[in-house]
């Protein structure tokens, strides 16, 4: 046996009597820790990749180079050329090859891994890069091509990145250089980046990224995928799209005791909502996803709670099935419509916790709707709770799209109360009178009548009423509708299947599975418009929006001009989510699962092509006329600013 044979077998048996290596993770949730308060998640890239990239199918996306071009022969000025490059980016995105490297990528998370000692999240990002080259090419080039991005330190020999400006000094010839005796510090809280083969990450802290990184290259074991809670939302919703869970004892506390350090409590909205409607303190997870099904887009939450725990949210949503024909009283077009069935047991009960719940989720300072009833049984000595209150089988609630209401009254739905019968019905309408005297804090007003549409409509006016404006309502057999406006109220009192937010094509179809508790119809362009439309000022004398004068004095449009198209595309763009048909909304009661699903249809197959066109044409007028050197949104001040 030759040398050369005998060395080749020594590497041979060194080789395969070496231990091998744990390979890295493949499944991104199995970087983050056991206790991450919130995860998100694009599930399974290499499905979710092609049913993106058919969205854009048949938009100057799908092919951007023409489009990026023509856009630049229509450009007037400096300024417009220059914000083809940021059009272009936008395109860049949406392309083929982009959507073909997206699909390589072994997977992307979100997590919430915890608050500091200051109170502020640690937030990471994290991308598998899987087969994906493309994606470590540009990580390193992210990383390597920055001249502000320095390392500030390491996380197991992989090093740190954050952004820190040249520090420069003058030489005695007075020639600036760069000052290398000051190394970069750490930051204890600004993004943080770090690479190393196979995993990107962006985080708050060098601390938040170590908790990924560690897991990734093995020195930490545990991991979020092996608790029994996520298992448990894995196998009933990580579907292809994204994925979403929340550990919600965890979130709460962890969130409360952060507010606490920063001396500011956190007063979202939808967090105050679920906090008090839901009950934390019986609310175990919350998880869910969004996907493509059926040819629309579903988004998918549900709750997990805990038997032993009272919940309002719980109580009130353990009626029975919801027939569409109760959707026949809101009109179209209405904003948002919904008709949900109260419980057959202690009906006064779970409505008024439910009411009170919403109250305190809102802020509200006084007497909670329970105190008013209790005020209004102990005065009139009438049993509302446990009497009048409990004939009320069905709620149905309408926001229409407009409303002709006094100057300065507060838009409020209307309420279609369906009663048992004709006469719970007769004598919750005679104590209306009591009850808006009573919210008003003056006697009992006279209701005076006026006919609509052949119906004959009562009024009830107030002073001190909260929301400013008279409340209208009628009765008709065992309906009672409530409203601020005289129309709608008269409508909801001839319900008509055919002008009805649920006619259409098939008309409104809740998905398979347990009957829903809850069943309406919201409109996405109504509610974006109403989220991002603020009043702009008038008049002679208006503030000057920052930014709005050419850089350098460049020769153009004028920029009112430039302004006003900007607006129109942005209307347009809000237009458009106005053609799609009305979102789905349902409620789902299934043992101790709360479940809630919208589901918008004609999303795929091109029902997102005008959308898309309307979008791409506002980004372009938006990039027009923005300072370059600025942030985009430091530079807008449209109405959407605040809210992004």
């Amino acid at each position: 046996m030759s040398r050369l044979q005998l060395v080749v077998i020594g590497v041979v048996l060194t080789i395969t009597a070496a231990p091998a290596c744990a390979a890295p993770p493949t499944d991104v949730a199995d970087l983050f820790p056991p206790d991450t308060l919130a995860y998100a998640e694009l599930h399974n890239p290499a499905e979710l990749g092609p049913q993106l990239a058919a969205l854009v199918k048949g938009t100057p996306l799908e092919d951007s180079i023409p489009f990026i071009h023509a856009k630049k022969g229509e450009a007037k000025t400096l300024q417009e050329l220059k914000g083809k490059q940021e059009l272009a980016a936008l395109a860049l995105l949406a392309s083929p090859e982009m959507m073909g490297e997206f699909r390589r990528l072994g997977g992307v998370a979100l997590g919430l891994v915890g608050y500091n000692a200051q109170g502020n999240p640690e937030i990471v990002f994290a991308v598998l890069t899987g087969e994906s080259a493309t994606a470590g090419l540009a990580a390193r080039a992210f990383l390597t091509m920055s001249t502000n991005l320095r390392k500030v330190g390491e996380v197991s020999k992989v090093p740190v990145f954050q952004t820190r400006p040249p520090v420069l000094k003058y030489n005695p010839n007075g020639q600036p250089e760069i000052d290398h005796e000051k190394q970069p510090t750490e930051g204890m809280h600004e993004p943080t980046f770090a690479y190393t083969p196979g995993l990107f990450l962006i985080g708050s802290s060098k601390n938040a990224i170590g908790t990924v990184l560690k897991r990734f290259l093995g020195e930490e074991k545990t991991h979020l995928r092996g608790t029994d809670e996520f298992k448990t939302a894995a196998a009933a919703y990580r579907q292809t799209g994204l994925f979403f869970y929340i550990n919600v004892p965890q979130f709460i506390a962890k969130t409360d005791e952060a507010g606490r350090l920063r001396g500011a409590m956190f007063d979202f909205d939808i967090y105050s909502w679920v906090k008090l409607t839901a009950n934390h303190k019986a609310l175990k997870s919350i998880s869910g996803c969004v996907r493509f099904r059926d040819g629309g887009l579903s988004l998918t939450v549900n709750g997990w709670f805990d038997p032993a725990q009272k919940s309002p949210l719980m109580d009130f949503f353990a009626g029975s099935g919801v027939k569409v024909e109760l959707l026949h009283h809101a009109r179209k077009p209405a904003s948002f419509a919904a008709s949900v069935n109260l419980p057959e047991k202690n009906r006064g009960a779970a409505l008024m916790g439910f009411l009170d719940s919403l109250a305190k989720a809102n802020g509200a300072l006084g007497r909670l709707p329970s105190d008013v009833v209790k005020d209004l049984e102990d005065k009139h000595k009438v049993p509302l709770t446990t009497g009048v209150l409990t004939k009320v089988k069905s709620i149905t609630v309408i926001s229409p799209t407009r409303q002709e209401l006094p100057k300065g009254a507060t838009l409020m739905p209307v309420i279609v109360l369906h009663m048992e019968d004709a006469p719970s019905a007769t004598t919750l309408e005679e104590f209306l009178p009591k009850l808006i005297g009573e919210l008003a804090g003056e006697k009992p007003p006279q209701p005076s009548s006026e006919m609509v549409d052949r119906v004959k409509v009562f009024t009830l006016a107030g002073t001190g009423l909260p929301w400013k404006a008279a409340v209208h309502y009628v009765r008709k057999d065992a309906v009672l509708a409530i409203g601020l406006d005289r129309k709608h109220v008269a409508a909801a009192v001839t319900p008509d299947a055919a002008a009805s937010v649920a006619s259409g094509d098939k008309g409104i179809i809740g998905p398979a599975g347990d009957p829903v508790a809850l069943l309406g119809t919201l409109s996405i362009g109504d509610l974006l418009v109403s989220l991002t439309d603020e009043p702009r000022p008038e008049g002679p004398v208006r503030p000057i929006a920052p930014g709005r004068p050419l850089p350098g004095g460049g020769i153009g449009l004028p920029p009112e001009k430039l302004r006003d198209e900007e607006e129109k595309a942005r209307k347009a763009f809000l237009a458009a989510f106005r053609e799609l048909p009305p979102t789905v909304v349902t409620v789902r009661r299934s043992g101790d699962e709360l479940r809630i699903e919208l589901f918008q249809p004609k999303v795929q197959g091109g029902g997102m092509t005008p959308i898309i066109n309307a979008g791409v044409t506002w980004f372009d007028k938006l990039v027009n006329f923005r300072d370059p050197n600025r942030n985009l949104l430091d530079f807008y001040d449209g109405p959407i600013k605040g809210r992004w």
